[in-house]
């Protein structure tokens, strides 16, 4: 059996708050996606999930999610992980 990999997540803005801190490691089984990892985190923290995730289970729109750097879009999120990987969750904001 393949080793469990294990990724940086950072958390931003209201999802920190949310969580209660600003970043953690986690541990994933090798394959696991972006998505694998968004429903870990909203299980361990329903109210981050409930910023994450829109009532009908889908990635709301209000979220922006790197992963080294890089914006993943809705798309995006069935993207295997490696280990190592650093993940930021950022809510979207709004300025005008």
């Amino acid at each position: 059996m393949a080793e469990e990999i294990e990724v940086l997540v950072k958390y931003y803005n209201i999802i920190r708050d949310a969580a209660g801190r600003r970043e953690e490691r986690l541990r994933l089984p090798p394959g696991a996606t972006l998505l694998d990892l968004l429903r870990l985190i909203a299980a361990r923290y329903p109210a981050v999930g409930s910023i994450l995730f829109l009532a009908g289970g889908s990635i709301s729109p209000y979220t922006r999610l790197f992963v080294n750097g890089q914006v993943i879009e809705a798309h995006g999120i069935e993207r295997s992980l490696a280990a190592g990987d650093e993940i930021m969750l950022f809510p979207a904001v709004a300025g005008g």
